[in-house]
């Protein structure tokens, strides 16, 4: 596989770098990986619609793109569990232990640090591309949220963005090079740094606000919330985690 970082695209100002990244497939520029780095983003996407708030030139708005060697449609969450681990580990050299909080959000305590959207593109029962898109909170102090803090606010240190992302590029060029001896950990890494795991929380599903405590996930990625003695599992858009 050629390295992710080989494509390098920075740009001032972009609508969203996964639009981007999706229209260089679609126009056939990428040939099988890419960097996209953004200034400013106009529509930076979140997962379920939600827009993503970023200070211009202050943070991390990126997409990496790349076409995966004969992954199947199944392989999706492990995706998404390998470029959350990434995102974790690249704190940690940094100096942040972080949760993730289900299922691709960047936790430090009770505040959000990244977001991840991930969006896949599929030829029949396989994955022709994968887009990742990752937005770090690096040198941004204010925010409109009451839930969101940076690396410099927990560190106190000012970092230079491209150095950052030469970082996380390094480490999930390292996870992709190691994909057949790791692939069947990235599930239980995954679930050690879930956030509140093992602990009474209170959500919201179509029936209302419950407590429960989160197990794990599902192969497939569904999250797995022990309720009284009933076990139950959620997609994507089925539950919320609500404040105590």
């Amino acid at each position: 596989m050629i390295p992710i970082g080989k494509e390098f695209y920075h740009l001032d100002s972009v609508d969203s770098t996964n639009n981007f990244a999706a229209k260089l497939i679609n126009d056939q520029i990428c040939q099988n990986s890419a960097v996209i780095l953004a200034d400013e983003q106009s529509a930076g996407k979140g997962q379920m619609g939600n827009t993503w708030e970023s200070a211009a030139a202050a943070n991390l708005l990126s997409s990496f793109v790349w076409k995966p060697d004969n992954l199947s449609v199944t392989d999706q969450s492990k995706i998404s569990w390998m470029i959350s681990l990434s995102v974790h580990k690249l704190l940690l050299r940094l100096g942040i232990d972080a949760s993730i909080k289900w299922p691709n959000d960047i936790y430090v305590g009770s505040k959000k640090i990244a977001g991840i959207l991930i969006e896949n593109q599929l030829e029949g029962n396989h994955i022709s591309w994968v887009i990742a898109g990752i937005g770090l909170n690096v040198n941004q102090c204010q925010f409109e949220t009451t839930n969101a803090t940076s690396v410099q606010l927990v560190t106190g240190t000012t970092f230079r963005i491209k150095t950052i992302l030469n970082e996380l590029t390094d480490i999930i060029n390292g996870y992709l090079r190691q994909w057949n001896t790791i692939e069947d950990s990235l599930k239980s890494d995954y679930e050690s740094l879930l956030y509140q795991k093992g602990q009474q929380a209170v959500f919201l599903d179509t029936h209302g606000e419950f407590e429960g405590e989160i197990l794990g996930v599902q192969d497939d990625g569904r999250l797995q919330i022990k309720v009284s003695n009933e076990l139950r599992f959620y997609s994507l858009k089925e539950i919320q985690f609500c404040s105590k």
